[in-house]
Protein backbone atom coordinates (compact mmCIF):
# COMPACT_ATOMS: atom_id res chain seq x y z
CA UNK A 1 0.00 0.00 0.00
CA UNK A 2 1.45 3.19 -0.93
CA UNK A 3 2.01 6.00 1.87
CA UNK A 4 0.32 9.32 1.49
CA UNK A 5 2.39 11.83 0.28
CA UNK A 6 2.45 15.90 1.34
CA UNK A 7 3.56 19.05 -0.43
CA UNK A 8 5.10 22.02 1.50
CA UNK A 9 6.66 25.16 0.28
CA UNK A 10 9.37 26.68 2.43
CA UNK A 11 9.44 30.76 1.49
CA UNK A 12 12.82 31.19 3.05
CA UNK A 13 15.04 34.66 2.89
CA UNK A 14 17.26 33.15 0.03
CA UNK A 15 15.52 30.71 -1.56
CA UNK A 16 11.68 28.93 -2.01
CA UNK A 17 11.67 25.32 -1.91
CA UNK A 18 8.73 22.95 -3.06
CA UNK A 19 8.95 19.53 -1.58
CA UNK A 20 6.66 16.47 -1.96
CA UNK A 21 7.32 13.42 0.59
CA UNK A 22 6.27 10.71 3.18
CA UNK A 23 6.93 9.41 6.53
CA UNK A 24 9.71 7.21 6.16
CA UNK A 25 10.47 4.73 9.33
CA UNK A 26 11.36 5.55 12.48
CA UNK A 27 9.97 9.22 12.12
CA UNK A 28 12.24 9.84 9.41
CA UNK A 29 11.27 11.17 5.66
CA UNK A 30 10.95 9.72 2.08
CA UNK A 31 11.83 12.80 -0.07
CA UNK A 32 9.93 12.06 -3.64
CA UNK A 33 10.19 15.64 -5.44
CA UNK A 34 12.14 18.50 -4.16
CA UNK A 35 13.01 21.96 -6.20
CA UNK A 36 15.06 25.02 -4.80
CA UNK A 37 13.99 28.42 -6.61
CA UNK A 38 16.71 31.18 -5.35
CA UNK A 39 15.46 34.30 -5.06
CA UNK A 40 15.99 38.22 -4.10
CA UNK A 41 14.04 37.76 -0.81
CA UNK A 42 12.53 39.72 1.65
CA UNK A 43 13.04 42.60 4.52
CA UNK A 44 10.79 44.30 6.44
CA UNK A 45 7.65 41.77 5.57
CA UNK A 46 7.72 43.11 2.47
CA UNK A 47 9.26 40.87 -1.07
CA UNK A 48 12.15 42.98 -2.77
CA UNK A 49 10.62 41.45 -6.21
CA UNK A 50 6.71 40.56 -5.94
CA UNK A 51 6.31 39.77 -9.81
CA UNK A 52 9.65 37.20 -9.49
CA UNK A 53 8.02 35.67 -6.23
CA UNK A 54 4.41 34.98 -8.23
CA UNK A 55 6.48 33.85 -11.04
CA UNK A 56 8.23 30.99 -8.85
CA UNK A 57 5.30 30.08 -7.17
CA UNK A 58 3.74 29.78 -10.72
CA UNK A 59 6.59 27.18 -11.07
CA UNK A 60 6.63 25.62 -7.73
CA UNK A 61 2.38 24.59 -7.65
CA UNK A 62 3.27 23.15 -11.61
CA UNK A 63 6.26 21.39 -10.09
CA UNK A 64 4.29 19.85 -7.03
CA UNK A 65 1.47 18.86 -9.42
CA UNK A 66 3.60 17.46 -12.32
CA UNK A 67 6.08 15.63 -10.17
CA UNK A 68 3.96 14.14 -7.68
CA UNK A 69 2.21 10.33 -7.48
CA UNK A 70 -0.72 11.64 -5.51
CA UNK A 71 -3.49 14.35 -6.08
CA UNK A 72 -2.81 16.97 -3.84
CA UNK A 73 -5.88 18.80 -2.42
CA UNK A 74 -3.52 21.16 -0.05
CA UNK A 75 -0.34 22.59 0.46
CA UNK A 76 1.07 23.45 3.62
CA UNK A 77 3.04 27.24 3.29
CA UNK A 78 5.75 28.09 5.59
CA UNK A 79 5.40 31.51 6.35
CA UNK A 80 8.49 33.16 8.02
CA UNK A 81 8.52 34.91 11.42
CA UNK A 82 9.04 38.61 9.91
CA UNK A 83 5.41 38.16 8.57
CA UNK A 84 3.37 36.76 11.75
CA UNK A 85 2.63 38.05 15.13
CA UNK A 86 2.21 36.36 18.16
CA UNK A 87 -0.58 37.16 20.75
CA UNK A 88 -0.58 35.64 24.00
CA UNK A 89 -3.82 35.76 26.16
CA UNK A 90 -5.10 34.02 29.08
CA UNK A 91 -8.88 32.00 28.78
CA UNK A 92 -10.76 30.67 30.57
CA UNK A 93 -14.42 28.79 30.61
CA UNK A 94 -16.76 26.85 33.33
CA UNK A 95 -19.09 23.80 33.53
CA UNK A 96 -21.92 22.85 35.57
CA UNK A 97 -20.27 20.21 37.62
CA UNK A 98 -17.17 18.30 37.09
CA UNK A 99 -16.57 16.57 33.95
CA UNK A 100 -14.24 14.87 31.63
CA UNK A 101 -12.62 17.73 29.60
CA UNK A 102 -12.90 16.82 25.88
CA UNK A 103 -11.46 18.03 22.56
CA UNK A 104 -14.41 20.22 21.90
CA UNK A 105 -14.30 22.06 25.68
CA UNK A 106 -10.61 22.93 24.44
CA UNK A 107 -11.51 24.48 21.00
CA UNK A 108 -14.31 26.60 23.13
CA UNK A 109 -11.39 27.97 25.78
CA UNK A 110 -9.28 28.89 22.35
CA UNK A 111 -12.74 30.62 20.85
CA UNK A 112 -13.80 32.55 23.93
CA UNK A 113 -10.08 33.93 23.64
CA UNK A 114 -9.53 34.72 20.23
CA UNK A 115 -12.98 35.77 17.54
CA UNK A 116 -11.21 35.40 14.20
CA UNK A 117 -13.97 37.95 12.62
CA UNK A 118 -12.32 41.03 14.93
CA UNK A 119 -8.72 40.55 14.11
CA UNK A 120 -7.13 42.66 10.77
CA UNK A 121 -5.12 39.69 10.31
CA UNK A 122 -5.93 35.81 9.39
CA UNK A 123 -4.93 33.59 12.22
CA UNK A 124 -2.78 30.78 11.14
CA UNK A 125 -1.99 28.78 14.19
CA UNK A 126 -3.12 28.45 17.50
CA UNK A 127 -1.53 26.26 20.35
CA UNK A 128 -1.24 26.51 24.29
CA UNK A 129 1.64 27.50 26.29
CA UNK A 130 -0.10 25.04 29.43
CA UNK A 131 -3.62 24.68 30.99
CA UNK A 132 -4.92 24.67 34.36
CA UNK A 133 -7.65 22.59 36.08
CA UNK A 134 -9.67 23.43 39.18
CA UNK A 135 -7.06 22.07 41.56
CA UNK A 136 -3.95 23.96 40.11
CA UNK A 137 -3.21 20.73 38.11
CA UNK A 138 -1.08 22.12 34.97
CA UNK A 139 -0.90 19.90 31.94
CA UNK A 140 0.37 20.10 28.52
CA UNK A 141 -2.91 18.41 27.40
CA UNK A 142 -6.41 17.95 29.21
CA UNK A 143 -8.15 16.05 27.31
CA UNK A 144 -9.71 13.18 29.41
CA UNK A 145 -8.77 14.65 32.90
CA UNK A 146 -12.10 15.77 35.16
CA UNK A 147 -12.28 19.35 35.96
CA UNK A 148 -15.33 22.04 36.26
CA UNK A 149 -13.09 24.65 34.85
CA UNK A 150 -10.57 24.63 32.19
CA UNK A 151 -7.64 27.29 31.87
CA UNK A 152 -5.09 28.02 29.41
CA UNK A 153 -2.16 30.76 28.43
CA UNK A 154 -2.68 30.14 24.98
CA UNK A 155 -0.43 32.36 21.89
CA UNK A 156 -2.15 32.89 18.71
CA UNK A 157 0.08 33.25 15.43
CA UNK A 158 -1.47 36.02 13.00
CA UNK A 159 -0.22 36.57 9.09
CA UNK A 160 -0.11 39.53 7.28
CA UNK A 161 -2.40 39.98 4.55
CA UNK A 162 0.24 40.58 2.44
CA UNK A 163 2.02 37.26 2.78
CA UNK A 164 -1.74 35.76 2.04
CA UNK A 165 -2.29 37.84 -0.93
CA UNK A 166 1.02 37.39 -2.79
CA UNK A 167 1.67 33.52 -1.71
CA UNK A 168 -1.55 31.83 -0.82
CA UNK A 169 -3.38 33.65 -3.44
CA UNK A 170 -0.96 33.24 -6.43
CA UNK A 171 -0.73 29.34 -5.65
CA UNK A 172 -4.88 29.23 -5.69
CA UNK A 173 -4.60 30.90 -8.97
CA UNK A 174 -1.94 28.53 -9.98
CA UNK A 175 -4.06 25.53 -9.77
CA UNK A 176 -3.56 24.50 -6.14
CA UNK A 177 -7.02 23.89 -4.75
CA UNK A 178 -6.07 24.25 -1.07
CA UNK A 179 -3.01 26.67 0.73
CA UNK A 180 -2.85 26.28 4.32
CA UNK A 181 -0.60 28.81 5.58
CA UNK A 182 1.51 27.83 8.88
CA UNK A 183 4.18 29.57 11.20
CA UNK A 184 7.65 27.99 9.41
CA UNK A 185 9.31 29.07 13.78
CA UNK A 186 6.01 27.01 15.48
CA UNK A 187 6.80 24.13 13.33
CA UNK A 188 10.57 24.51 13.90
CA UNK A 189 9.68 24.51 17.71
CA UNK A 190 7.59 21.45 17.48
CA UNK A 191 10.20 19.32 15.52
CA UNK A 192 13.76 20.37 16.63
CA UNK A 193 12.84 20.36 20.62
CA UNK A 194 11.54 18.28 22.86
CA UNK A 195 8.79 18.53 25.23
CA UNK A 196 10.67 17.97 28.07
CA UNK A 197 12.91 21.02 26.60
CA UNK A 198 9.84 23.33 26.17
CA UNK A 199 7.77 22.47 29.02
CA UNK A 200 10.39 24.78 31.48
CA UNK A 201 11.35 27.70 28.94
CA UNK A 202 13.52 27.66 25.79
CA UNK A 203 14.75 29.85 22.75
CA UNK A 204 15.07 29.16 19.33
CA UNK A 205 16.94 31.41 16.72
CA UNK A 206 16.57 30.85 13.01
CA UNK A 207 19.30 32.65 11.39
CA UNK A 208 18.98 32.42 7.44
CA UNK A 209 20.49 34.36 4.66
CA UNK A 210 19.60 37.90 5.22
CA UNK A 211 16.89 37.43 8.24
CA UNK A 212 16.68 36.30 11.88
CA UNK A 213 13.74 35.16 13.81
CA UNK A 214 14.27 34.53 17.68
CA UNK A 215 11.51 32.71 19.18
CA UNK A 216 10.65 32.44 22.54
CA UNK A 217 8.62 29.34 23.86
CA UNK A 218 6.81 27.33 26.40
CA UNK A 219 4.91 24.28 26.00
CA UNK A 220 3.55 24.23 22.72
CA UNK A 221 3.43 28.20 22.11
CA UNK A 222 5.45 30.77 21.42
CA UNK A 223 5.13 33.75 23.51
CA UNK A 224 7.25 36.07 22.10
CA UNK A 225 9.24 36.79 18.56
CA UNK A 226 10.94 39.24 16.98
CA UNK A 227 13.27 39.13 13.42
CA UNK A 228 15.82 41.31 12.46
CA UNK A 229 18.19 42.13 9.34
CA UNK A 230 20.60 39.58 9.63
CA UNK A 231 22.14 36.59 8.35
CA UNK A 232 25.08 34.38 6.33
CA UNK A 233 24.51 37.44 3.76
CA UNK A 234 25.27 40.39 5.90
CA UNK A 235 28.71 38.35 6.99
CA UNK A 236 29.34 38.29 3.69
CA UNK A 237 28.76 41.53 2.22
CA UNK A 238 30.79 42.66 5.30
CA UNK A 239 33.70 40.62 4.24
CA UNK A 240 33.32 41.90 0.53
CA UNK A 241 33.09 45.96 1.68
CA UNK A 242 35.87 45.02 4.15
CA UNK A 243 38.44 43.42 2.21
CA UNK A 244 37.43 44.60 -1.31
CA UNK A 245 36.53 41.25 -2.64
CA UNK A 246 33.51 39.92 -5.14
CA UNK A 247 30.91 38.15 -3.49
CA UNK A 248 31.61 34.80 -4.64
CA UNK A 249 35.73 35.16 -3.02
CA UNK A 250 33.89 36.55 0.39
CA UNK A 251 31.92 33.42 0.14
CA UNK A 252 34.21 31.40 0.02
CA UNK A 253 36.59 32.82 2.66
CA UNK A 254 33.79 32.81 4.89
CA UNK A 255 32.96 29.13 4.87
CA UNK A 256 37.02 28.26 5.07
CA UNK A 257 37.35 30.75 7.94
CA UNK A 258 37.83 28.81 11.89
CA UNK A 259 37.09 31.40 14.03
CA UNK A 260 38.64 29.59 16.89
CA UNK A 261 42.47 30.08 15.88
CA UNK A 262 43.45 33.27 18.17
CA UNK A 263 44.15 36.52 16.69
CA UNK A 264 47.67 36.54 15.87
CA UNK A 265 48.33 32.85 14.58
CA UNK A 266 49.19 32.52 10.92
CA UNK A 267 46.41 30.68 9.05
CA UNK A 268 46.84 30.83 5.34
CA UNK A 269 43.81 29.65 3.42
CA UNK A 270 43.66 28.42 -0.46
CA UNK A 271 40.68 29.16 -2.33
CA UNK A 272 39.30 27.05 -5.31
CA UNK A 273 41.13 29.12 -7.75
CA UNK A 274 44.51 28.85 -6.61
CA UNK A 275 44.91 32.08 -4.62
CA UNK A 276 46.20 32.29 -1.11
CA UNK A 277 44.73 34.73 1.45
CA UNK A 278 45.64 35.46 5.29
CA UNK A 279 42.55 33.99 7.91
CA UNK A 280 43.39 36.90 10.37
CA UNK A 281 41.49 39.85 8.60
CA UNK A 282 38.20 37.66 7.62
CA UNK A 283 37.99 37.25 10.97
CA UNK A 284 37.88 40.33 12.38
CA UNK A 285 35.17 40.81 10.10
CA UNK A 286 33.39 37.68 10.94
CA UNK A 287 33.17 38.63 15.12
CA UNK A 288 32.07 42.23 14.64
CA UNK A 289 29.27 40.63 12.31
CA UNK A 290 28.37 38.21 14.91
CA UNK A 291 28.53 40.97 17.52
CA UNK A 292 26.00 42.91 15.53
CA UNK A 293 24.06 39.37 15.75
CA UNK A 294 24.89 39.13 19.43
CA UNK A 295 22.96 43.01 20.17
CA UNK A 296 19.94 42.08 18.52
CA UNK A 297 19.38 38.74 20.60
CA UNK A 298 20.54 40.91 23.62
CA UNK A 299 17.69 43.20 22.76
CA UNK A 300 14.96 40.86 21.68
CA UNK A 301 15.25 39.29 24.98
CA UNK A 302 15.23 42.48 27.18
CA UNK A 303 11.62 43.55 24.52
CA UNK A 304 10.28 39.99 25.29
CA UNK A 305 10.23 40.86 28.93
CA UNK A 306 10.56 37.22 29.98
CA UNK A 307 13.96 36.32 32.50
CA UNK A 308 15.65 33.20 30.68
CA UNK A 309 16.95 31.05 33.11
CA UNK A 310 20.97 30.87 33.46
CA UNK A 311 20.21 27.20 32.79
CA UNK A 312 18.50 27.55 29.03
CA UNK A 313 20.36 27.15 26.35
CA UNK A 314 20.07 29.47 22.91
CA UNK A 315 19.43 27.18 20.39
CA UNK A 316 20.80 27.93 16.91
CA UNK A 317 19.62 26.74 14.05
CA UNK A 318 18.52 27.95 10.02
CA UNK A 319 21.92 27.95 7.63
CA UNK A 320 23.50 31.88 8.56
CA UNK A 321 25.94 30.76 10.84
CA UNK A 322 25.09 27.38 12.25
CA UNK A 323 27.72 25.93 9.86
CA UNK A 324 30.70 28.17 10.73
CA UNK A 325 33.39 26.69 12.77
CA UNK A 326 33.56 28.60 15.90
CA UNK A 327 30.41 30.83 15.22
CA UNK A 328 28.34 29.16 18.24
CA UNK A 329 31.66 29.00 20.49
CA UNK A 330 32.21 33.14 19.45
CA UNK A 331 28.24 33.76 20.14
CA UNK A 332 28.02 31.75 23.52
CA UNK A 333 31.30 33.85 25.06
CA UNK A 334 29.93 36.73 24.02
CA UNK A 335 26.05 36.47 25.37
CA UNK A 336 27.61 34.93 28.60
CA UNK A 337 25.60 31.56 27.88
CA UNK A 338 25.63 27.99 26.11
CA UNK A 339 24.80 28.24 22.97
CA UNK A 340 23.26 24.64 21.07
CA UNK A 341 22.99 24.22 17.14
CA UNK A 342 19.78 22.24 16.34
CA UNK A 343 19.26 20.24 13.41
CA UNK A 344 16.57 17.77 11.85
CA UNK A 345 17.67 14.28 13.79
CA UNK A 346 17.41 12.92 10.25
CA UNK A 347 20.13 10.44 8.94
CA UNK A 348 21.89 12.32 5.53
CA UNK A 349 19.41 15.50 6.21
CA UNK A 350 20.76 15.96 9.66
CA UNK A 351 21.90 20.04 8.50
CA UNK A 352 20.48 23.33 10.02
CA UNK A 353 20.16 24.46 6.05
CA UNK A 354 17.06 21.69 6.19
CA UNK A 355 15.50 22.69 9.59
CA UNK A 356 12.39 24.57 8.09
CA UNK A 357 11.15 22.47 5.33
CA UNK A 358 11.56 19.12 7.14
CA UNK A 359 9.86 20.65 10.18
CA UNK A 360 7.23 21.88 7.88
CA UNK A 361 7.05 18.39 6.05
CA UNK A 362 6.82 17.01 9.54
CA UNK A 363 3.78 19.28 10.63
CA UNK A 364 1.72 18.21 7.51
CA UNK A 365 2.16 14.78 7.84
CA UNK A 366 1.88 14.66 11.86
CA UNK A 367 -1.38 16.71 11.71
CA UNK A 368 -2.86 13.99 9.21
CA UNK A 369 -2.31 11.85 11.92
CA UNK A 370 0.43 9.98 9.28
Amino acid sequence: MQKKQFAVIDVGSSKITAAVGERGVNKTFVIKERKDFVYEGFSDAQFFDVDSVKSILFSAAQFINSGAKSDFTTVIVGVPGEFTEITVKDSQISFPGKKRIEEADVDKLFDAAFVQNTASNPLINRSAVVYELNDYRRLADPIGAFSEILKGKLSFITCSNYFIETVKNTLVAAGIKTVECVSTALAEVLYLLDPEIRDRIAVLIDVGYITTTLSLIQGDGILFQKSFGFGGGYITAAISQSLDLDFETAEELKRKVNLSVKNGETEIIQLKDGRYFSAEATRKVIKESLDVFCGNVSDSLADSGYIIPDYVPLTITGGGISYMRGAKEWVSDRLGCAVEVVAPPVPLMDEPTESSLLSLLDLAISSNGE
